[in-house]
């Protein structure tokens, strides 16, 4: 009986311990009570690895611990578990005195995705430490909310505001989402605001912001013309040559216009642009190539007048440009483009011939009827691409393509007439080029003086697309 009574003590004891102690995670939330700090740290660890969301409450509750590095873990393990009901009380520690809680906090809201901190997260945006800004920024485009665009676009009117941070954010939208606000910020009253959107909006790096930048070389503050002159030329976007040569055409700042001119000239420029004459200098002894490949050209005779874009020249019987062989205008075995604005005032003349008889080309005027022609070898006909109607006096845009298998005349942008030709030109031609006026026998039909005004004179080693062409000519924007 004694033995019974002893051997059954033992057993009772284990018992009543293991009824006392309840599960672990009974346990670790009655550690959270602690006087000792240490042990309230410890428990929230434990927690992070075996509770969940019935964990939840004890944790929310540890959010107001006394001690920093308590509500700190328990911000983080929030974060682990991502209780939506925990929502409320971490926003309420993106207040708390210590940056590593509030970074925490920030954390622990971008994980539950909740949207219902987006106002305070973008507050926290100005939060005086740097992690607590950073995990903000994170939590914000981790909830991807479109109902913070204009909020965080606004924030930017802050000279505080952290630029780069904010656009990292918005790169997680739709730019077009995006743009539509900047562009309301470009109108605000305060240059400095302006001045900060548009600088941010380039950043941005989208087809979206051209028209924004555009529309701010109209602004009434030099710095922010500048401004987006300077981002129009870095983006390299050939769509902004016009607008920047219509600011050119009316700012009084001497040095922003020269600024303006220069961005849009090298907007200009084709990959495969060999010479380009613009006459924009007003000199009447020089032909200026602008490609600085050297093909500068003798103006004998012809008058600088105002032309098509900037200055050209008027040319007549005896005014013409001479150009010589110009050994950097390879035009053998190769495609190639000419092309000019001009404004005839008679019916037949040439506007850029090269060689003659043996071999060349030419694009002239014949009885009013723009036409481009080649001749291939000595005894071999001459190819010629004509059009079908007269043109009038008006600026009007001509351009002549040798291809492999063909020649193309474009007028005003548009395909005018196609002649299948055998090949490429043989060889560079033993005569001149001139601009004007042909020194020598023809290539085509005619040698007679341009009368009139020329204007952009292009040279390609390449058969441009139509569509180059029609942008060229001012048909696509």
């Amino acid at each position: 009986m004694k033995t019974s009574v002893y051997l059954s003590l033992p057993l009772v004891a284990c018992i009543l311990a293991v009824t006392l102690a309840g599960s672990p995670q009974d346990s670790h939330e009655q550690d959270l009570k602690s006087p000792i700090a240490a042990v309230r740290l410890h428990a929230i660890r434990s927690l992070s690895k075996s509770g969940g969301e019935s964990s939840a409450s004890a944790l929310i509750e540890s959010l107001s611990d006394s001690e920093a590095s308590v509500r700190r873990e328990a911000a983080k393990v929030l974060g682990v578990i991502k209780v939506p009901k925990a929502t409320p009380a971490l926003i309420a520690a993106l207040n708390d005195s210590d940056s590593n809680v509030r970074m925490y906090a920030a954390y622990a809201l971008g994980e539950i995705k909740a949207a219902d901190a987006v106002e305070r997260l973008l507050a926290a945006l100005n939060d005086s430490e740097w992690c607590v800004r950073d995990q903000a920024a994170w939590a914000l485009r981790e909830i991807g909310s479109e109902s913070i665009i204009e909020p965080l676009v606004a924030t930017l009117q802050s000279p505080k505001a952290d630029v780069e941070q904010v656009l990292w954010i918005l790169k997680s939208f739709d730019a077009d989402k995006t743009t539509k606000h900047f562009a309301r910020l470009l109108k605000n009253p305060k240059p400095t605001t302006r001045l900060r959107a548009i600088r941010a909006l380039a950043k941005m790096q989208t087809p979206e912001t051209f028209g924004p930048l555009t529309r701010a070389l109209t602004d009434s503050d030099l710095r922010i013309r500048r401004a987006a002159v300077e981002i129009l030329d870095g983006q390299g976007d050939r769509r902004a040559k016009e607008p920047l040569l219509t600011l050119a055409a009316r700012e009084e700042d001497p040095a922003l216009r020269a600024f303006a001119k220069e961005v849009a000239f090298e907007l200009s420029m084709h990959e495969d642009l060999d010479a380009y004459w613009n006459f924009d200098d007003s000199t009447d002894s020089v032909a200026k190539d602008m490609t600085r490949h050297g093909n500068d050209g003798e103006i004998r005779g012809a008058i600088p007048v105002d032309g098509k874009k900037g200055q050209a020249l008027r040319f007549g019987p005896g005014k013409y440009v001479e150009l010589g062989k110009a050994p950097a205008l390879p035009i053998a075995n190769q495609p190639f483009t000419v092309m000019a604005w001009i404004r005839s005032e008679a019916p037949t003349g040439v506007v850029v011939a090269r060689g003659g008889a043996f071999c060349g080309y030419s694009l002239y005027l014949l009885d009013g009827v723009p036409k481009f022609g080649i001749h291939r070898e000595q005894d071999g006909p001459t190819y010629i691409a004509a059009g079908e109607q007269t043109l009038d006096n008006s600026w009007r845009h001509l351009a002549g393509v040798v291809a492999k298998d063909r020649i193309e005349l474009y007028v005003d942008g548009k395909l005018a007439a196609t002649t299948e030709i055998p090949d490429y030109l043989p060889s560079n031609c033993g005569q001149g080029m001139e601009i004007g006026f042909d020194v020598s026998n023809s290539p085509a039909e005619i040698v007679d003086s341009f009368q009139g005004i020329i204007d952009e004179v292009k040279a390609f080693r390449t058969a441009i697309s139509a569509e180059e062409i029609a942008e060229e000519a001012g048909l696509r924007d």
